[in-house]
């Protein structure tokens, strides 16, 4: 079985049939629609996960003065 190529050039059927082609905007839009939600949950939950760290001494930053 050869790998350089259309293989089905030779079924007629195939030729006959017309198969749109996927728009570039659906992906973009699903990209869109899947990354920004991500980002902004992801820091929401960070920034309440920092909060309740905090808030039961779990961790808590340095707090550096640096007016010396």
């Amino acid at each position: 079985m050869p790998f350089d190529g259309d293989d089905f050039k030779d079924f007629k059927e195939l030729d006959k049939i017309k198969i749109p082609k996927r728009s570039k905007k659906y992906i973009y839009i699903g990209i869109a629609v899947t990354v920004i939600p991500g980002i902004l949950l992801g820091g929401y939950l960070g920034k309440k996960m920092a909060q309740f760290l905090e808030v039961f001494d779990l961790y808590a930053p340095d707090i550096s003065e640096d007016d010396e």
